[in-house]
This record gives C-alpha cells, structure tokens and sequence, in this order.
C-alpha cells in the first residue's frame, strides 16, 4: 500500500525556506516509504523555488506542482485529495504545512490506529522526545499533521457534496471540519506522539499582510454555525454523539 504525503508551500522569505527544508526532510525520513506531493502555492522566494525542482529532479518519489498565484489551501486539499484517492488510488494520505518537523516513526505510528482521522500532539520544544510507541490521548478536531482516510473522505463527499467547506480560505476551516465529522458519525484519535510545530509560521511569516484572511474566515464560521470558535458550543456539540447539525 503507497503512503503519500501532502505538503503546501508558500514561502515568500530565508526563514521560510528554512522552515521548508526541515519539514520536506523530514516527511521524506519517515521509516515507511512515502510518496511526497509538493504544492508550491505562489512562493516567490527563488532559494525556495530552485531547492524544490532541484529535489524533485533526482527523487523519484517526489511531485512537484507549481501553482504562481497564491489560492485557498482549503481549495488545494479538496483538489489534491480527490485526485489522489480517486484517480491514483491512495487508500490514505498524510497533510502536513511546511512549518513542522516529523519523528521518523509518525506516518508508521498513524497507520497503526484504524480510524477515519488520525493526528498527533504538537509541541514547540524542538528538542522532541521520541516515541517509540503511541498511545491515544482523546478524540479531537484535526490538527497541523493530520491523516485522513479514504473511506472518511468518501463519507464526508456522501453527505455534504465537499470535503472541506471552501467559503473558508483557511482559517477556522479545522473547526467546521471538526463539527462536520461529528455529525457524520466519523471517529478521529489524537495520539501523543509528538512533532515540532513553529505555529502558523507557514503563513504568518510570509509578510503578506492579509493573505489569508484570519478575521472573515472566523466571521465565516459564526454565521454557519452561529457561535464563535472558542464558544462553549463548539466543544460540546463536537463531542456529543446526537449532533446531527450541518450548519447553514
């Protein structure tokens, strides 16, 4: 069974880049063998650029697509995915951004736990102990490094007509998700294994002010769901196996 990976770029300065470098070696570390697709999302870093043809030249295992104008990464993983499960037969991929840094044992650890969602415990300390095994925390909303299974996408697609909702652009886009799942009957596990996650550097560290739209996604979810996303509610009907909610 083929193992891809999913990372989305968007580097637009050296901090950036670095970033990237770590997170792709990383991803293409893992004990398993992995297939590594690579969305360049309008970087216009050139370091950035040269570096990715440059690794996808000589690694048979790595897919480069280059997009030249930023768009939704909600809209990419709706479009990545259904090619990859649909039409080259995945039966599960892993997404993560390019701001984290994976143990090498992540992707064979996920794949031990039968479920629809499976994501790990992020942490900021880059000194990340290793887990040799993993164990379950709870059940929780996606997170940064998540994987998701065929048969999860196929019962999402089966009842909203989408996978992720692309009125968000980005943000509080984990959110609806989370609530989505729920409804849908889906179980997701949060192991603690842990990776090194630098908080939304992917995106806050581009300097482009406004890009992604922080605010109106958040405004977004309020008028879908009619509360915030750090209200009470969101926890509660997350967790609450009678929610059958599909939001406005």
């Amino acid at each position: 069974m083929n193992n891809a990976v999913v990372i989305t770029v968007y580097d637009r300065t050296s901090e950036q880049h670095r970033l990237t470098v770590s997170a792709v070696e990383s991803a293409l570390k893992q004990d398993i063998p992995v297939d590594l697709f690579i969305l360049d999302n309008g970087s216009t870093y050139e370091p950035t650029r040269e570096w990715l043809r440059a690794l996808a030249d000589v690694r048979p295992n790595v897919t480069l697509q280059r997009y030249e104008e930023n768009i939704s990464p909600i809209k990419l993983g709706n479009m990545w995915m259904g090619d990859l499960f649909n039409r080259l037969g995945y039966q599960h991929i892993l997404g993560i951004p390019n701001d984290v840094i994976l143990p090498s044992n992540l992707y064979r650890e996920f794949l031990r736990w039968p479920r629809g969602i499976v994501t790990g415990s992020m942490t900021g300390e880059q000194e990340v102990p290793r887990f040799e095994t993993s164990e379950a925390m709870n059940e929780c909303t996606p997170m940064a490094v998540c994987l998701i299974r065929k048969w999860a996408y196929e019962a999402l697609m089966s009842k909203d007509g989408y996978f992720f909702d692309e009125r968000f652009f980005m943000y509080a886009s984990d959110c609806d998700f989370a609530l989505r799942i729920a409804a849908c009957g889906i179980r997701g596990v949060q192991l603690d294994i842990q990776y090194w996650h630098y908080g939304s550097a992917s995106h806050r560290l581009a300097n482009a002010p406004g890009a992604y739209g922080a605010n109106e996604d958040r405004q977004k979810f309020i008028e879908k769901w009619g509360f915030p996303v750090d209200a009470y509610e969101y926890g509660a009907l997350a967790g609450d196996i009678n929610f059958r909610g599909v939001g406005k």
